[in-house]
């Protein structure tokens, strides 16, 4: 089954330039078949991005390896690296090194993210934003939303910082309405002309 699976993953990819895993973790992403996408993804030069999560399960978003993006909640990163007390930007670093990933993002709910990624060659560096929608609806497929968008934003050459904003500003638009639909690009592209006001 796995190997269909991979087999039919691989054909959809011939067309792709992103990859984004998005593990529940209910068995349907086995470390095998992340590896053999993963290591196709790099070899035809295709973007991959990884989100495990934890709410009613255990993840390990660092079983992600060498991906150009990881989007842990805090309790998903600080339970991949077996750490409940150092501070975030110690997350960030850890959570970089042990999963060899470009750029990692952590999500703070409420509080909004902690950015940590290269810029311009120059070496790692951290940044804070907030949650750009203080009075949310419903909070269902606001991460998705961050994710998506953002990993959309560096596949197309933006830097970490822009893309964390547009990820900011999609996972606003998603709070801001009850239910998990999927975002239209005319409701992003209004909240951009707005300034994310």
């Amino acid at each position: 089954m796995a190997q269909r699976f991979v087999g039919t993953a691989r054909e959809l990819l011939d067309d792709a330039d992103i990859l984004l895993f998005s593990d529940f973790n209910y068995g349907c992403l086995p470390q095998p078949v992340v590896n053999s996408l993963a290591e196709f993804a790099r070899e035809n030069e295709i973007w991959i991005g990884a989100d495990s999560q934890a709410s009613s399960q255990l993840s390990d978003i660092s079983r992600f390896k060498g991906m150009d993006l990881i989007t842990p909640t805090e309790r998903e990163a600080r339970l991949a690296l077996g750490n409940f007390e150092d501070g975030l930007s110690v997350l960030a670093e850890e959570l970089q090194k042990k999963s060899n990933a470009t750029n990692v993002l952590i999500t703070l709910g409420a509080e909004g993210m902690l950015s940590y990624g290269i810029k311009d060659g120059s070496g790692y560096l951290v940044d804070r934003l907030p949650a750009l929608n203080m009075s949310p609806k419903d909070v269902a497929g606001a991460g998705d939303s961050l994710f998506s968008a953002m990993s959309l934003a560096l596949r197309s050459g933006a830097d970490i910082w822009s893309s964390a904003y547009i990820g900011a500003i999609a996972a606003a638009c998603q709070v801001s309405r009850v239910g998990n639909m999927p975002l239209r690009r005319q409701e992003l592209l209004k909240e951009l002309a707005l300034g994310g006001s």
